[in-house]
């Protein structure tokens, strides 16, 4: 064991990265504010990374006194918190960007660290890697996980539209990077034709899934486990925002019970992302109350990632009427659990679903149609059961090994064509 830590460490000083991720923490509880399947991806891509002899530097903010300095991530993955824009929220985070810039710089300088890239995550994190290349690292790769003019292509009635101080951002950073990380084709050809990146900095690479974690299980025992019993559970996880159209899923279950599903009970998993100065949750719950499913619509909060998965085997189906998503991720730990997938037909939820195979994609959000597919599947228990070991089966296509590896790849085409520029500098000089 010893010997095996020593060449992981002897391996490790070969490649260290600064993982840029301001606005949230890999190890932030799930559905609360701005956590979900960003939190999800640094966490698993750097575990993943230790497991290779990559040691990753996590850069994040402090967002309570309980937070420590640092926190060990995985063996060769460590979470810095940074003491800036506590309180804040991702639209307000903007001007701490210089500051937490300098605060990487310093906390480098003071423990003579280098890096041989820079890795960030999201537009806010990409503002800070601007500032940071090339004093700290030469190589920088960014990935956005969402874009702005995605998002504001497809508003949810009454949603904030992203600013326009983000879309620009954004323009600059795809101009910029190295390389860009892109989840789905789909969002490749977004940073290409609606941001004018350059096609050969551009990879395709998909997240993944713990499969190991993620499994189908007894749903009986899963139902224990959540403290339910025999009713039929329709489930929704993520964070609680107009974006997300959880009012689809509570309109489309009062039609349900209209239609004589007296025994459907809806979950909801997450926290309101307190976003603006509305309270999501508060409208969600008069929305259950209008149309009379109040008493069967339960806000859990957020949970555990690892509980996840007893409510995903627990669930009858799981519906995701989100207005957009760059990935589907809740929508691949659904299936990996043997749960069919009600969703809306975005790109980032095309990727990952199957119509008619693992589930239903949907055109619209018009409660009417979820409830008609939901129905489907509440009415043929062998239907829901075969979809259910479909999206098994497409969940095993993609895992965060695979994920890893590619990004370990493509990271050294990186390092290496930035090395071969310096020396190339060095030797003109």
């Amino acid at each position: 064991m010893a010997e095996a830590t020593r060449l992981i460490a002897n391996r490790a000083a070969a490649r260290r990265i600064a993982v840029i991720s301001m606005h949230t923490s890999p190890t932030a509880s799930l559905g609360q504010n701005a956590n979900g399947g960003l939190n999800v991806y640094v966490r698993e891509v750097c575990t993943a990374f230790s497991d290779r002899g990559i040691a990753t530097d996590v850069y994040t903010r402090k967002q309570s006194i309980e937070d420590p300095n640092i926190e060990q991530l995985a063996p060769l993955s460590r979470v810095i918190y940074i003491p800036a824009g506590n309180g804040l929220d991702k639209y307000s985070l903007y001007s701490e960007v210089p500051s937490f810039a300098a605060w990487i710089m310093d906390f480098a300088a003071a423990e003579k660290i280098s890096y041989d890239l820079l890795y960030s995550h999201y537009w806010l994190s990409g503002e800070v890697a601007c500032l940071l290349r090339p004093q700290l690292a030469a190589g920088w790769v960014h990935i956005a996980h969402t874009l702005g003019l995605v998002k504001n292509r497809s508003l949810a009635e009454g949603a904030r539209p992203e600013p326009r101080q983000r879309i620009r951002v954004e323009g600059e950073l795809a101009q910029q990077a190295d390389l860009l990380i892109a989840s789905t084709a789909d969002e490749a050809r977004d940073l290409i034709d609606s941001y004018g990146a350059d096609p050969q900095r551009v990879s395709i690479v998909p997240p993944g899934v713990d499969l190991a974690m993620f499994q189908p299980m007894d749903r009986s025992v899963a139902r224990r486990e959540i403290r339910y019993g025999s009713e039929r559970l329709l489930l929704f996880v993520g964070r609680l925002e107009r974006l997300k159209g959880v009012d689809v899923a509570i309109r489309a279950l009062g039609l349900l019970r209209d239609r004589q599903h007296d025994d459907v009970r809806l979950l909801i998993l997450g926290e309101d992302s307190h976003e603006g100065d509305e309270n999501e949750e508060e409208r969600l719950k008069a929305i259950a109350s209008d149309v009379e499913v109040r008493d069967r619509v339960d806000f859990i909060g957020s949970v555990a990632h690892h509980e996840l998965p007893y409510f995903y085997a627990a669930a009858d189906v799981c519906v995701m009427p989100s207005y957009s998503e760059s990935f589907g991720l809740v929508a691949l730990e659904a299936q990996a659990c043997g749960c069919p997938v009600v969703a809306s037909s975005v790109s980032g939820l095309r990727s990952v679903v199957r119509d008619e195979v693992s589930g239903y994609l949907i055109d619209e959000h018009d409660p009417a149609m979820y409830a008609e597919r939901i129905g489907r599947l509440l009415a043929d228990s062998e239907l829901a059961q075969q979809m259910g070991r479909r999206g098994r089966l497409l969940a095993q296509r993609f895992s965060w090994t695979r994920t890893a590896n590619r990004l370990e790849e493509l990271f050294e085409q990186v390092v290496e064509r930035n090395q071969a520029l310096v020396q190339a500098g060095a030797r003109q000089e």
